[in-house]
């Protein structure tokens, strides 16, 4: 199925942190589920499978989302009436953006323009 008409919105300032691809796609995917509630439970292989990636990459990026605060992932089980339960999908909620590092602390980068040294033809 393809979304179609369905659109989400993430703030502009996603770019201004350290994400690896990864994270920042498996982020994004978490946003688009939650949609406007914030709370959504995607099983890891539809993780996986919607953002192109193993199952083993989705779980790391998700550790380090959770490391880094931008979302909360609780473990969810499923109880029988026997007793037994059993571990079903997780549950995501999306947390606020945690404060971007001023540009005081960040380093930055200078790019200077060189002119090419190599010799252009000469005319007929």
């Amino acid at each position: 199925m393809v979304l179609g008409e369905c659109f989400y919105q993430m703030s502009n300032t996603i770019f201004h942190y350290d994400l690896t691809p990864a994270e920042f796609m498996v982020y994004s995917y978490l946003v688009s589920c939650a949609g406007q509630k914030g709370v959504c439970w995607p099983s890891i292989g539809k993780i996986a499978l919607n953002c192109n990636c193993s199952e083993n990459t989705v779980r790391k990026a998700v550790t380090a989302l959770v490391k880094k605060r931008f979302i909360r992932r609780v473990s969810t089980y499923e109880d029988w009436q026997d007793g037994r339960s059993r571990q079903t999908n997780n549950t995501y909620y999306i947390l606020n953006l945690p404060p971007v590092q001023s540009a005081a602390t960040t380093p930055t980068k200078r790019y200077r323009q060189v002119e090419s040294t190599t010799a252009s033809p000469s005319p007929p």
